[in-house]
């Protein structure tokens, strides 16, 4: 798990990227400021919303055929902050024991997360950049995800990349 004694206090007068999605989403892990920040977003671009909305929807239809086709633990990749409808929750609505491990390089967000996933053994948050998976894939969280579960090592992983910036190497 990530040392949260090294991530910064979360000040609830900057906006966040992660929270202001959260605010789209019809979420309550978000603050005044991420608030006004959305609504000015919003005001540029109206087709926000419905763009977040239709994300989220995409990622819960993905997390059901991943587990269709016998996945049980993901691996997602600039997760933002874990709300609204997020990985965890589509799988475990059909598996109660699918592991999920979260990353994300954004420390104000890394420190959101480890707040609402604590107490949760099946899901953590790890502070790492996708643009460097040699270092996503050092952390523990992320590497052994599946031995640490009662099924099989070779049970199956996915990866749900959040972020839209998809590193070179991978393309």
């Amino acid at each position: 798990m990530t040392d949260l004694a090294k991530l910064p206090a979360v000040d609830p007068d900057i906006p966040n990227a992660a929270r202001m999605y959260d605010y789209h989403l019809g979420g309550s892990h978000n603050f005044a400021a991420d608030r006004a920040a959305a609504d000015r977003t919003r005001a540029v671009m109206p087709w926000i919303v419905d763009a977040v909305r239709a994300n989220r929807r995409f990622l819960a239809r993905a997390v059901r055929y991943c587990q269709s086709e016998g996945v049980h633990q993901f691996l997602d990749l600039g997760s933002g902050i874990p709300t609204v409808g997020n990985v965890h929750e589509f799988a475990r609505a059909t598996d109660a024991g699918a592991r999920v491990a979260y990353v994300d390089n954004e420390p104000v967000t890394v420190a959101s997360s480890a707040a609402l996933l604590e107490g949760d053994p099946q899901s953590t948050i790890t502070a790492a950049d996708l643009r460097d998976p040699d270092a996503v894939f050092a952390r523990r969280e992320c590497a052994t995800c599946s031995t640490s579960r009662s099924r099989s090592p070779c049970s199956p992983s996915r990866c749900c990349i959040s972020s839209p910036t998809t590193p070179t190497r991978w393309r």
